[in-house]
């Protein structure tokens, strides 16, 4: 109970400094931001060098795609693709 409810605080406490942050100067999150980039980085190497992580990646982003939710990021990305290549014509 108390390994619940502290994972429950914890959470609570990074949503709360993260809406903190996207209210506030950019300026003021580097290292924020650099924690966000080495996230994204590691996530990119176990892609890379781990088949399990690339079929847990996939098999969320599959499930995601049959919401309705998934229809207006797939709109975007379409029409973020389109212009890209034009352009780059």
């Amino acid at each position: 109970m108390l390994e619940k409810f502290m994972t429950e605080f914890s959470a609570r406490l990074a949503i709360d400094n993260l809406n903190e942050l996207k209210n506030s100067d950019p300026k003021e999150y580097d290292e924020t931001l650099k924690a966000f980039i080495a996230a994204t980085e590691v996530g990119i190497q176990m892609l890379k060098e781990s088949q399990e992580f690339r079929k847990a990646f996939a098999k969320i982003h599959a499930e995601f795609l049959k919401y309705p939710e998934s229809k207006e990021v797939i709109e975007k990305a379409l029409e973020a693709n389109n212009e890209f290549r034009s352009d780059n014509k």
